[in-house]
């Protein structure tokens, strides 16, 4: 006699529990979703008749068959399909199309060549809240054609374009009314106006690689005043500037910089009176680095900067290395200096992490400038960087400071080093030290 080794508990619950294991689902859900329908025949009633276990749909790794299966399984259920493929089968995107009013999530990765077999879904994703789209590039000799369809997507709230908005269709007159997250990347500075034009509820922007093509002409109408949050990597420092001087309600600004940025005539003075919280990452040096940003934020509260090598290979000398180096990280510090005095902030939360190496005395005018700090967390390539003399006593230089956390390499640190740690730790009652491996 077969001994039934299943979990007996309430068609409900079990189903909970279903969904927490496949939140969020992977390419081997399907895998799984099988495996628990074998374990017996109660599991299997149950799998089976849950229309929400089968609305994931991740192409090319299921196939057709498994596909047109889980569309049947799912019933009336919203979809979140993930379709990413430089060959995508004609059949699958045919019957994929065929229930985009189910569609609530979609991630297309495919070939422009591709697109006219999507024709049919126009007009017809009225549940499509997060889109996806990335153009696969490099290997399709067929000129590029249009997408349409997501021109009139009316719930639609998460729009993430990579290389994509040249093939995209959006009518001015149809805007996405109801859009607060986008995504742009590798497109123009005016196509990315273009697209902001249509996007009146928009809160949280990150652009990557934008190009600045022409210099557009700003007016008031052109400024999104729901914007509360930007994030830009790896933009010229004149695209920078062109979004600061429109988004002046930001709250969170983040910044990367990889390479040179080049230089821009900023004109009229940024006022962002907003803005409490910012981070910097700052990859290398280029001319004009201590300088390359300059902006008023005098609501500024939390800041987080990262200060890392460049990241092209070096084949110098090791002393040369070592020089450039400690040349990045005084310039990082002198840019962090001049941008707190020109911003005229009052930061009470710092977190320095610095991949780079430089002298004790680089860093302390950078903190005996920061009264107002309640919370600094410091990462650096080793403990003598910190320069904990200068930062003595606590109660005079950091007179409101309550947490201090160093990330350091466990490895010999000097005696002095940490006979002035511990005289910092000691020099302030309401100061709390953390010391973490990093």
């Amino acid at each position: 006699m077969r001994r039934d080794l299943s979990i007996h508990l309430p068609g409900d619950v079990f189903t909970e529990i279903l969904e927490i294991v496949r939140d969020p689902p992977t390419h081997g859900w399907a895998q799984q979703v099988l495996v628990l329908a074998s374990v017996c025949r109660g599991w299997r009633e149950v799998a089976v008749g849950t229309p929400t276990l089968w609305r994931y749909i991740v192409a090319p790794a299921y196939d057709i068959r498994f596909i047109a299966l889980s569309l049947e399984r799912s019933q009336q259920c919203p979809l979140v399909i993930e379709y990413h493929t430089k060959k995508p089968n004609h059949s699958v995107l045919y019957l994929l199309a065929k229930h985009s009013e189910r569609w609530e999530h979609l991630s297309l990765y495919i070939p422009p060549s591709s697109y006219p077999l999507l024709s049919t879904i126009k007009g017809k994703v009225p549940l499509l809240k997060r889109l996806a789209l990335q153009a696969t590039t490099g290997d399709d000799p067929q000129p590029h054609q249009q997408l349409s369809g997501f021109e009139i997507a009316p719930a639609l709230q998460y729009l993430d374009l990579q290389r994509f908005y040249p093939d995209l269709r959006q009518d001015s007159s149809t805007p996405w009314v109801r859009l607060t997250y986008l995504c742009c990347q590798s497109i123009e500075l005016s196509r990315l106006y273009s697209l902001l034009a249509n996007t009146p509820t928009l809160s949280r922007l990150h652009v990557s690689d934008i190009s600045h093509d022409w210099p557009y002409k700003q007016s008031k109408n052109e400024i999104l005043t729901q914007l509360k949050v930007l994030s830009i990597v790896n933009c010229d420092l004149r695209v920078i500037y062109s979004l600061l001087s429109r988004f002046s309600n930001l709250a969170e600004l983040s910044i990367l910089i990889f390479s040179d940025p080049g230089q821009a005539n900023t004109g009229l003075p940024v006022i962002l009176p907003y803005l409490y919280r910012l981070k910097i990452q700052i990859n290398g040096i280029f001319p004009g680095l201590v300088n390359f940003l300059v902006f008023e934020a005098l609501n500024l509260s939390e800041m987080e900067f990262s200060g890392c090598h460049s990241l092209e290979d070096s084949d110098d000398e090791h002393e040369d290395r070592i020089e450039e180096n400690a040349a990045t990280g005084r310039s990082h510090l002198q840019f962090l200096w001049n941008f707190i005095q020109s911003s005229r902030c009052s930061l009470t939360s710092l977190v320095l992490h610095f991949e780079v190496d430089f002298p004790t005395c680089e860093m302390a005018p950078l903190l005996k400038a920061l009264l107002s700090l309640e919370h600094l967390d410091i990462s650096v390539v080793h403990m003598e960087c910190v320069p904990f003399c200068a930062m003595l006593p606590a109660t005079a230089v950091f007179p409101k400071l309550r947490r201090l956390y160093l990330h350091i390499p466990s490895e010999a640190h000097s005696i002095e080093v940490i006979n002035d740690l511990i005289a910092l730790a000691t020099s302030n009652h309401i100061l709390k030290v953390w010391l973490v491996d990093r």
